[in-house]
């Protein structure tokens, strides 16, 4: 008779590994269903940006793809990922709105695994779908709104400015995620952009981190605020480019 096995022990079993930490290690880790090398994917997700030969960024998306496998091979799917991701932009949002910008930044860190993850799990379990992808891009714009959100509240007392400038970033990102899908839709080749979302994360993240360091200012964490400024700015300007691209694309 065979034993069952529990949850627990499965995913004390995925886990019975530590995660590789060193490109040595890495080259070890578990390739695609389809055999794809975790370096090359690796290499395909930060192309175009600005950390596209980092080491550093390498070995973090390696080590997102290894968890992936693990993940799925406990039976997490690519929709509780996503809905996870969902979850802690929520909490981040609520964070920054009472002033916790510490665990708003690791909140929205968390988001962006979780988004990176469900990819991940969905390419390894052959669960990829419109669907699914229509779930991602939703619960993305939320992603993107929710931590703007709890940021433009906590400004409110700040005046009027302080708190649209926020929801003005909101709307530079979601006109570039817009532009963007839509300008592919039609038939452009756009190549890598700057701004795309995981460099927003970086941003923001950054962003949220300074917003702990006390300044007696007019405004409020004003190194959070001017780091929302630099995002809306570089939002809208990755906008325009993007336009640019498209009408040399379909012109």
């Amino acid at each position: 008779m065979i034993a069952a096995t529990s949850p627990a022990d499965k995913l004390s079993s995925a886990f019975e590994h530590q995660m590789p930490t060193s490109p040595d290690e890495l080259k070890s880790a578990p390739t695609t269903a389809s055999g794809s090398d975790p370096g090359e994917l690796a290499r395909q997700r930060l192309a175009g940006m600005f950390w596209e030969q980092s080491q550093i960024a390498q070995i973090f998306y390696r080590s997102v793809i290894w968890l992936g496998h693990r993940l799925s091979s406990v039976g997490i799917s690519p929709d509780a990922l996503t809905y996870a991701s969902l979850a802690f932009a929520a909490l981040s949002g609520a964070a920054a709105t009472t002033g916790f910008f510490g665990w708003a930044a690791l909140a929205v860190l968390l988001s962006g695994v979780c988004d990176l993850l469900d990819g991940v799990v969905a390419r390894v379990t052959n669960q990829t779908s419109s669907w699914g992808a229509l779930l991602d891009s939703t619960v993305d714009r939320f992603g993107d709104a929710l931590p703007m959100l709890g940021i433009a509240v906590f400004y409110v007392d700040s005046g009027r400015i302080a708190f649209i400038v926020p929801l003005l970033a909101m709307l530079g990102m979601f006109s570039l995620s817009y532009t963007r899908a839509r300008a592919e839709s039609l038939g452009a080749k756009l190549p890598p952009l700057f701004m795309r979302r995981a460099e927003r994360f970086f941003l923001l993240v950054a962003s949220l981190l300074l917003g702990i360091i006390e300044m007696d200012t007019a405004i409020a964490a004003p190194l959070l605020f001017g780091g929302i400024v630099i995002i809306g700015t570089l939002s809208y300007a990755a906008t325009i480019e993007t336009l640019r691209r498209a009408h040399q694309s379909l012109v």
